[in-house]
C-alpha cells in the first residue's frame, strides 16, 4: 500500500495523517484500549450513567468508547472534506455499542445469532465491492477510490460486528413474516380501488351536554385502562435567567476603527502581497487557497473582482468583512498527473532529468517511492503549491516541495481554463469588549448572591436585576431516539439540560452559550411514568363517546341522520384509502366498504358520521394475488422490522443517569 504522507486524490494534494494512526490501529490490530490510561479504582467502581437490562454501565466504559467514536474520521466523497464524528454522535453511536454489547448480543446468541469474522470480511467486501463500482460509474481513478474506502473503513470496522448481527437477527424475525390473503387484498383494494357515494355529517353539538353524564368514577376507570399507553420520561421543571453580552455603542466604535485602521495599511501596501497576507492575518483575517471568481460567491464579491477591485470592508449583520483582492488568474481547473515521492530535493531534481530522457516513463527511474496517477484539482492545493501548475501544460515534468515532500510531477492532461482569485478575509465580528464582559459578570455576580435557592427568591432577585425571570420543562429524551437533550428555547443547551436532569430542588449553576450567560434554578422534579390523569381532557373524550352512541341508536338512515340539528349532507367521489379528508375515519369506512347500497356509521373525530357507497371503482384480480403478494411482503416487512427491533430494544429498560459532568 502506498504511504499515506504522499498519497494525493482530488480532494487535496496530501490526506490527513490522522487517517494513517486509524489505519494503523486497524492493521495492527490494536486494541483502543491501549490508548487510554488504565482505569483506575475509582473509576472502575464510580458513577453509572446507564442501566441496560438491569445491569449498570459505568462511565468510563461509556468515556472510552464516546472519545475513541468522536474522533473518527469520515470523509464527504463529494466535498472531499474530511471531519471527525464528533462529540455529540459519538455519544449516540457509544450508546447504540454499549446497548449491543450488554443486551444485544447475549440476546442474539441466545437464538443462535453470531457475526464470525469471515461473515463480517464477507459482508465488508460485498459492501466495498459495491461503494467501487458506485464511484468508478462517477467517473473516480481507482487510487482515489482506493483512498476513499480507507477512510470510510477506518470508523466503520468498529461497527462491522454489530451491524451484521442486528442485520442477521432482523432477517430471523421477520423471516416468517408474510401477508395472507386477506391482507394481500386489502393491500391492493386500497391501492386500485375509489369510491363514490354521499354522507351526512351530524356534530356531537347535536347533543347538549346537558343530557350526557360522565362520572368520576367513569374518568378514574378510563385513566387507569389507558395510563401505560401515556408513558413518559422524568422531567425537572426550571427558572433561568439570561445576560447577554451585547458590545456597547464604545465597543462598536472601537472594533470599526481597528478594521477601517487596517483598510488604510492595505491601501498603503498597494501591490505588496506578502504585507497585505501579514496585516490581515495580524488583524484576526486569513488567506485561504484560490477560489472560482465567481461560481459559489456572493454578487457584491463577484461584481468587486469583475472589476479588478477588493470588497469592502462593510458592516453587515454586525460582521464587518472585507476580501482583499490579491491575485486575479487564469488557471486550469485540475490536472491529471503521474507524481512520486523522494527523500530530498536532490534526488528530485535528479529524477526530472532522468524523466526527460526516458521519456517520462515513472518505472525506469533508479529510485522513487509511491508512483501514482492521480487527478487534483487547482481550487484545493494549498497556495504553495499552485504556483508550481500556473501555466503547466501536458507533457511537463517539474519538480517541487509539497508539505515538506520532494515530489516529482508529470502532467499527463490538463483541465478546462476557469479563473480563479486569490484574496485575503477578514470577518471582525461585532463582540463586548473586556470591559463590558466584566460589566456583564459583575451583574451576574450581583444576581446570583441575592438568588436564593427557592423560585420566590430567584424571581425576586431577577425583578431587581430588571431581568425576566424565565420557565422551562427540561424532559429527558428517549435514549433510542438518538437525539440530544435539550432545554426548549435555548439552542446548543444539552450541557444545561443534562446537568438539570441530575440535580435536585434548589440547585443552581451558571452556563455560558453563545455568548450569553445563563443562571438556571432546579424548581420541581418529576419521576412519574406515567402522564398525569387530565380530567377535562378525559370528560371530553367520553362525552364524545357518549354522544355518538346516543347519534348512532337513532341515525339508521340517512334521512334519519340528517334529522339531527345541524347535519348537512355531502357526496363523495374518487375517495381512496389514502386519503385524510374531510376526516380519516371516515375515510377508512369507506374504503374498507365491500358492497355498495348499504347503509354504514363511524366515529369522527368531532362528529359522526353515516354514509353510504353507491359505486366502487376499478377492481381487484384475485388471480394477482400469489404474484403480488412478495412484492407487498417486502414492502411491510420493512416496516415490521422498524417496528419489532424497537420494540425489542425497550425490552432492556435503559435508563439514562448520564449528567453534564458525564455527558
Amino acid at each position: 500500500m502506498a504511504s499515506l504522507n504522499t498519497l494525493k486524490t482530488k480532494f487535496g494534494f496530501l490526506i490527513s495523517g490522522l487517517i494513517a494512526v486509524v489505519l494503523v490501529i486497524f492493521a495492527l490490530n490494536i486494541d483502543s484500549n491501549t490508548f487510554v490510561d488504565q482505569p483506575t479504582d475509582d473509576e472502575i467502581n464510580g458513577p453509572a450513567v446507564f442501566t441496560i437490562a438491569g445491569e449498570e454501565v459505568k462511565h468510563i466504559e461509556y468515556a472510552r468508547l464516546r472519545e475513541l467514536y468522536s474522533s473518527l474520521q469520515i470523509l464527504n466523497p463529494y466535498t472531499g472534506r474530511i471531519a471527525e464524528m464528533g462529540r455529540e454522535q459519538g455519544a449516540v453511536r457509544a450508546l447504540r455499542t454499549l446497548i449491543f454489547n450488554n443486551y444485544a448480543s447475549p440476546a442474539f446468541a441466545g437464538v443462535g445469532v453470531y457475526a464470525t469474522d469471515a461473515e463480517i470480511e464477507a459482508q465488508a467486501t460485498q459492501t466495498f465491492r459495491d461503494l467501487r463500482a458506485q464511484y468508478a460509474s462517477m467517473g473516480v481513478s481507482a487510487e482515489q477510490i482506493d483512498q476513499i474506502l480507507q477512510i470510510i473503513w477506518s470508523s466503520e470496522m468498529y461497527f462491522g460486528a454489530e451491524n451484521l448481527a442486528n442485520e442477521k437477527f432482523m432477517n430471523l424475525i421477520s423471516a416468517g413474516h408474510y401477508l395472507n390473503k386477506l391482507e394481500v387484498a386489502q393491500a391492493l383494494r386500497g391501492d386500485k380501488l375509489s369510491f363514490d357515494g354521499v354522507y351526512v355529517e351530524i356534530p356531537y353539538t347535536a347533543i347538549k351536554d346537558a343530557d350526557v353524564e360522565v362520572t368520576d368514577e367513569e374518568i378514574a376507570a378510563y385513566y387507569e385502562a389507558n395510563r401505560k399507553e401515556n408513558a413518559k420520561f422524568d422531567s425537572r421543571g426550571i427558572r433561568y435567567v439570561r445576560f447577554e453580552r451585547q458590545p456597547s455603542e464604545e465597543d462598536k466604535a472601537a472594533i470599526e476603527a481597528e478594521v477601517k485602521a487596517l483598510d488604510a495599511k492595505v491601501k498603503e501596501l498597494a501591490g505588496d502581497v506578502d504585507g497585505i497576507k501579514a496585516a490581515v492575518r495580524a488583524a484576526g483575517g486569513k488567506v485561504q487557497s484560490f477560489y472560482t471568481a465567481y461560481d459559489k460567491l456572493q454578487k457584491e464579491y463577484a461584481d468587486a473582482f469583475k472589476a479588478g477591485k477588493s470588497y469592502g470592508p462593510e458592516l453587515k449583520a454586525n460582521v464587518w468583512t472585507a476580501r482583499y483582492l490579491l491575485a486575479d488568474i487564469t488557471a486550469a481547473e485540475d490536472f491529471e498527473v503521474e507524481a512520486a515521492a523522494f527523500e530530498n530535493v536532490a534526488e528530485a531534481e535528479k529524477a526530472v532529468e532522468e524523466l526527460k530522457g526516458n521519456g517520462g516513463d515513472f518505472k525506469k527511474l533508479q529510485s522513487a517511492k509511491d508512483a501514482q496517477v492521480q487527478t487534483i484539482a487547482f481550487e484545493q492545493m494549498p497556495v504553495s503549491d499552485t504556483k508550481h501548475f500556473i501555466g503547466k501544460k501536458a507533457g511537463d515534468i517539474f519538480a517541487f516541495t509539497s508539505n515538506g515532500v520532494a515530489t516529482v510531477v508529470k502532467i499527463n492532461k490538463v483541465g478546462a481554463a476557469k479563473r480563479y482569485v486569490l484574496t485575503a478575509n477578514l470577518d471582525r465580528e461585532l463582540i463586548p469588549s473586556d470591559d463590558t464582559n466584566r460589566a456583564v459578570l459583575a451583574q451576574v455576580d450581583a444576581f446570583t448572591a441575592k438568588m436564593g435557592s427557592d423560585v420566590e427568591s430567584f424571581n425576586a432577585a431577577a425583578k431587581e436585576a430588571q431581568k425576566p425571570s424565565l420557565a422551562a420543562v427540561v424532559t429527558r429524551a428517549d435514549v433510542l431516539s438518538g437525539q440530544p437533550t435539550t432545554v426548549q428555547g435555548i439552542a446548543n443547551s444539552s450541557n444545561i439540560a443534562n446537568w438539570v436532569l441530575g440535580a435536585k430542588i434548589g440547585d443552581t449553576k451558571e452556563f455560558v452559550i453563545d455568548g450569553v450567560t445563563y443562571v438556571v434554578l432546579v424548581n420541581t422534579i418529576d419521576t412519574e411514568k406515567y402522564e398525569a390523569r387530565n380530567d377535562m381532557a378525559i370528560r371530553r373524550k367520553l362525552v364524545a363517546d357518549k354522544k355518538y352512541a346516543m347519534i348512532a341508536a337513532k341515525a339508521n338512515t340517512l334521512a334519519e341522520a340528517k334529522a339531527f340539528e345541524g347535519a348537512k349532507e355531502e357526496k363523495f367521489a374518487g375517495v381512496k384509502f389514502t386519503d385524510n379528508a374531510p376526516d380519516a375515519h371516515l375515510v377508512g369506512a369507506i374504503a374498507a366498504t365491500t358492497e355498495a347500497g348499504k347503509v354504514a356509521k363511524v366515529q369522527g373525530t368531532r362528529a359522526a358520521y353515516v354514509f353510504v357507497v353507491n359505486k366502487i371503482n376499478g377492481e381487484v384480480d384475485p388471480a394477482s394475488y400469489s404474484t403480488e403478494r412478495i412484492p407487498l411482503t417486502e414492502k411491510a416487512t420493512n416496516s415490521y422490522q422498524n417496528s419489532i427491533y424497537t420494540s425489542f430494544l425497550k425490552k432492556a429498560q435503559i435508563k439514562d443517569h448520564r449528567t453534564d459532568m458525564t455527558f
